[in-house]
């Protein structure tokens, strides 16, 4: 969701990497650096004296003020204050102490998108006013994917959902194209996260009635600094609720077309984070799609960039999101599918289960390639 805040445009993002100080909107996750790998730009520039210990000090002042739970914040910031005057974080490069703050951060708590990074030293992807500068240089295209798969099967699949014009556009063209299809396959086994705006454009071709999918929680304390507002949008509604400042996610119908009473598959893998564990989420919780493939990544707290120096920004978590039923959220454990499978297979099973045979959904399956891999190894939020 693309949420205001006075340091970034939050969203309801994911995963790991650097992302530009003072973004405008929430990092989206890009490939992490791995042990050993050299590090480059202004990753590999060395700390300044007493550099580690001043980002430490700033950093456990910022969790104090901004984090989704105060008991956790006190505690990444008793930890962070007490290595800093250690000299944990004395040496090395900004890359080498981005990381070894991310690591300490998540000894004391897993979480899914809180962690530290180099700011670039110039103005890069992210950095611009509107969310197309916010898109990673190497991230393949939002909209990998968008057809008629089989007569009478929408399929589409995502990247990341930014929020773009040009997105917007296409996302609405594949619906209307695909207005009297008996089935429409969302595929977010590799998507990355973002905001709500792309769902905002769905949801109203899925529900008849007005209806309520999923809450967005943030502490009042946090809300009244003007760190957060969700914005000016039909689909959101908000409330008071004890400590809490706590936002609606509504459906909105739209036109009265076939896809109201189409079935609806989306694949997901642990590879589907943040924003899209919400539209997962979203369409289950309400009973309005079957998610096909593996538990999500349980990337759930939202937030967004926010510097900490002219040298490195923190990923900020201010806020939960969860279900209207359970008052649960998915963050470490994911969203379980309702059918589970190898996510690698699961455009076979929804295409199957869509009427083609299993050599037909074999033959489809075979020419529609995620650009990146639909299931990671090892996840920051377990």
């Amino acid at each position: 969701m693309r949420l205001k805040v006075n340091f970034c445009r939050i969203s309801l993002l994911l995963t790991a990497a650097a992302v530009p100080a003072g973004a405008l909107v929430a990092q989206v996750a890009t490939p992490a650096a791995q042990a050993g790998e050299a590090a480059t730009g202004a990753a590999a520039l060395p700390l300044e004296q007493g550099e580690g210990r001043a980002v430490a000090t700033k950093l456990a002042d910022d969790l104090l003020t901004s984090f989704v739970y105060r008991q956790q914040a006190i505690q990444y910031a008793d930890m962070l204050r007490r290595n800093a005057a250690a000299g944990r974080y004395d040496g090395g490069n900004r890359g080498d102490l981005a990381r070894l703050i991310t690591d300490d951060l998540q000894a004391v708590h897993k979480d899914g998108h809180l962690h530290v990074s180099p700011a670039e030293a110039s103005p890069g992807p992210g950095s611009g006013p509107r969310a197309e500068a916010a898109v990673p240089r190497k991230f393949p295209p939002l909209i990998q994917s968008a057809k008629t798969i089989a007569p009478g099967i929408g399929y589409i699949r995502f990247t990341a959902f930014m929020g773009r014009d040009e997105e917007l556009a296409a996302i609405r063209k594949w619906l209307a194209d695909n207005r009297d299809a008996q089935t429409l396959i969302f595929d977010l086994r590799n998507h990355h996260g973002g905001g709500l705006d792309e769902m905002d454009v769905i949801f109203p071709y899925l529900f008849a009635e007005r209806t309520p999918l999923v809450k967005m929680a943030v502490a009042k304390y946090i809300h009244d600094q003007g760190r957060y507002s969700a914005g000016d949008r039909p689909t959101i509604q908000t409330a008071i609720e004890g400590d809490q400042v706590v936002d609606t996610h509504f459906a909105i119908p739209g036109e009265d077309t076939p896809l109201r009473k189409a079935q609806v598959y989306v694949l997901v893998s642990n590879a589907t984070a943040s924003a899209a564990e919400h539209f997962a989420l979203a369409l289950k919780s309400t009973g309005r799609a079957t998610l096909i493939g593996e538990p999500t990544t349980g990337a759930n707290h939202f937030g967004g960039s926010q510097p900490i120096s002219d040298h490195f920004a923190v990923w900020m978590p201010v806020g939960r999101t969860y279900d209207i039923k359970t008052g649960k959220d998915w963050e470490g454990g994911g969203i379980a599918p309702d059918i589970a499978i190898d996510p690698a297979q699961a455009l076979v099973v929804a295409l199957e289960k869509s009427g083609l045979s299993h050599d037909q959904a074999l033959a489809l399956n075979s020419t529609e390639v995620p650009a990146e891999p639909v299931h990671r190894d090892k996840l920051r939020s377990r």
